[in-house]
């Protein structure tokens, strides 16, 4: 009897040995059988307790970590350890509350019906991590677009990763313009980031902090309004032109002001003189001009093409953006002034002209009365030969103003000075010969779907109205005279 009473007593005490915790030389712990990892804590990171177990019997077991923190519980996966054998027991637990906890901790079998052991420690739970961030400034460069220059600020604790994202904001959507992932350590971080062009219509820029796998106890953002256009664009004459009164064929010189009174620096453009009728006189690529600020360039026109009052219209051209101005520009030419000048007053040659032109048909009258008396034979016969003799004299070509569209007639064998009555110009007509071998050469024509247009012969750009097409135009460069028509 005594026999078997013992029996249960021997049996029972080599479950309980054969379960047994193996201390760990890394425990933080008090008591020295938990480990806790991945301290300090804040309220809300995850909380990693481990112990290490060992199996002493001659069956394997599974066993499992439960974790109680001021009556809320964590129970960890089971876990198999064979026999002889030690393994890592782990349950993670969540900080909800800040301030110093007792952690009740216990190891059961995996059915949880049975404790193997148990034991107490303690944890310390600081308060939630704050995380702010704030854009310090934002620079902008026509070539490469914006840059910003931002700060993360995180407070005592932990280092933290981070994922920081730039967005352009307009009426329509947010785009993103930059995501990187840091690591922060406690304290203030500073970045400058480029972000490039911001797209049409963008208003502000905004800048987020989201964290990565901890919680914060705020939201971490700024924002920054911006100008995704240029604007406040100006020209100006300084000075000019000169000479004040040009002659044709003379080189004429302005100066220029471009006035940049907006937020944003400008690229690289062009600057162009157009005339009262539309022709391209100089074209000259200009720097850009940073915000707020000006600068003054010279244009030269090489060939002055007007031997008239003309309005002188000077255009800035940089992309989509164009500013403008214009003067008034009176021509002086001596000849030409002159000749205008003995036409509109030789009044007494004009008078004794009409005069003698008035006698002369007289004259012609009292012959042809005369000559009605002769026979109807004789009469035809006549009035033939003169015609045949009339119609060397009176028979015209058709010449081209090579400053003009305009047409003029002279007699068909004429070789001369003509001088064109729109324009003013004189140029040399020369015979028949030379008018047929220009009618052999090939007529030229361009096209555009705008004002300006591309000379068919050289690399020259003038502005013909694409209202007033089809036009005769010509090239102030290699003088071809072309017919400009609309796409």
């Amino acid at each position: 009897m005594r026999t078997k009473r013992a029996l249960p007593i021997v049996v029972l005490t080599v479950l309980l040995i054969s379960i047994i915790p193996a201390n760990s030389a890394d425990s933080v712990s008090q008591s020295g059988d938990l480990i806790l990892r991945n301290g300090p804590w804040h309220v809300g990171d995850e909380i990693e307790f481990s112990i290490l177990v060992h199996n002493g019997g001659s069956e394997p077991i599974s066993n499992f970590l439960q974790v109680e923190i001021n009556g809320d519980y964590s129970n960890g996966s089971i876990v198999s350890i064979d026999s002889g054998n030690s393994m890592e027991l782990k349950s993670n637990f969540i900080a909800q509350t800040s301030g110093t906890f007792v952690v009740n901790w216990t190891v059961y079998n995996e059915n949880g019906s049975s404790e193997s052991f148990s034991g107490t420690s303690e944890v310390l739970i600081s308060d939630q991590q704050s995380l702010f961030a704030e854009i310090y400034s934002l620079s902008y460069d026509y070539e490469d677009g914006y840059s910003i220059n931002w700060g993360a600020n995180l407070t005592e604790g932990n280092s933290r990763l981070v994922v920081s994202k730039i967005y352009f904001v307009t009426n329509e959507e947010a785009i993103i313009a930059s995501e990187l992932e840091i690591h922060l350590e406690p304290g203030l971080r500073t970045t400058n980031t480029m972000i490039g062009i911001a797209p049409k219509g963008t208003y502000k820029v905004e800048l987020i902090l989201q964290p990565l796998d901890w919680i914060p106890s705020n939201s971490a953002a700024d924002e920054q309004n911006v100008d995704s256009g240029i604007a406040n664009l100006f020209l100006q004459i300084v000075s000019g032109p000169s000479p004040e009164n040009p002659t044709l064929d003379d080189t004429v010189t302005i100066l220029l002001e471009l006035q940049n009174n907006g937020p944003l620096d400008t690229g690289t453009g062009k600057l162009i003189a157009v005339d009262g009728q539309k022709r391209l006189l100089a074209e000259k690529d200009v720097p850009g001009v940073n915000a707020e600020s000006e600068k003054q360039i010279e244009l030269k026109i090489n060939e002055w093409m007007s031997t008239s009052t003309t309005t002188l219209e000077l255009i800035w051209i940089m992309d989509e953006y164009i500013a403008k101005t214009n003067v008034e520009v009176v021509s002086s030419n001596a000849e030409i002034i002159l000749e205008e000048s003995d036409f509109s007053i030789n009044w007494a040659g004009l008078i004794v002209g009409v005069m003698i032109a008035l006698l002369i048909i007289f004259g012609v009258r009292i012959v042809s009365a005369k000559n009605q008396i002769e026979n109807l034979e004789t009469r035809t016969f006549s009035e033939k030969n003169k015609k045949v003799e009339e119609k060397p004299e009176t028979e015209k070509r058709t010449i081209d103003c090579p400053s003009c569209p305009k047409q003029l007639q002279v007699p068909l064998g004429y070789s001369g000075q003509v001088k064109c009555p729109s324009c003013l110009t004189q140029f040399s007509a020369n015979g028949e010969s030379e008018k047929d071998d220009e009618e052999i050469e090939e007529e030229l024509f361009a096209s555009s779907d705008d004002d300006v247009i591309g000379c068919p012969k050289c690399d020259q750009v003038l502005r013909v109205p694409y209202e007033k097409r089809p036009a005769k135009a010509r090239c102030p460069a290699c003088k071809c005279i072309f017919n400009a028509i609309a796409d």
